[in-house]
């Protein structure tokens, strides 16, 4: 699910799809994930958690998938709604980590867009930038502390020892 919504991501930052001119998102995938994520019509926010019709659909429209954007008001959100019911997902034998998306435009342009492995993997790395801004988003450090730590650790050989990364968050 995690390439899926890498993907996702990607296009809304690159191609900017207005997503009320989506006429169809068409998503393939290993048939195991599709399985334990293939509920087509959450209710609430732990059903949306398994579900590849709605993180792919908040992934497109907020272009992040965070825990603080994971909310019951997005499970009921309308357009999100409307978006995920426009998701159709195939499972195929084989497909391991790998993701393909194709996302169709009402005036029938398509983007597409195909990853053999979720990034953040040895097959599909973090740049420095986007490993930085993981941290950022996930660490739950405030803005601060957050560049605080990354300074330190970018300049690591210059402290007297590893402690010293996180000594300046107390």
């Amino acid at each position: 699910m995690h390439s899926t919504t890498d993907l996702m991501v990607e296009i809304r930052n690159q191609e900017r799809p207005v997503v009320s001119e989506i006429e169809k998102i068409e998503i393939e995938i290993d048939r195991l994930p599709l399985d334990a994520a293939g509920i087509k019509d959450p209710k609430t926010l732990h059903e949306a958690r398994f579900s590849i019709y709605f993180v792919a659909a908040m992934a497109l429209r907020d272009g992040q998938i965070t825990i603080d954007n994971f909310t019951e008001e997005k499970v009921a959100d309308p357009e999100l709604i409307a978006l995920r019911k426009k998701v159709h997902a195939t499972g195929l034998d084989n497909a391991a980590l790998s993701s393909r998306v194709r996302i169709i435009m009402k005036n029938g342009i398509v983007h597409e867009r195909f990853t053999p492995a979720p990034k953040g993997s040895t097959e599909n790395p973090l740049t420095l930038e986007e490993l930085k801004d993981k941290f950022r988003i996930t660490s739950g450090l405030s803005a601060e502390g957050a560049e605080t730590v990354i300074a330190r650790i970018m300049h690591m050989e210059e402290l007297g020892s590893v402690r010293d990364i996180l000594d300046c968050l107390r």
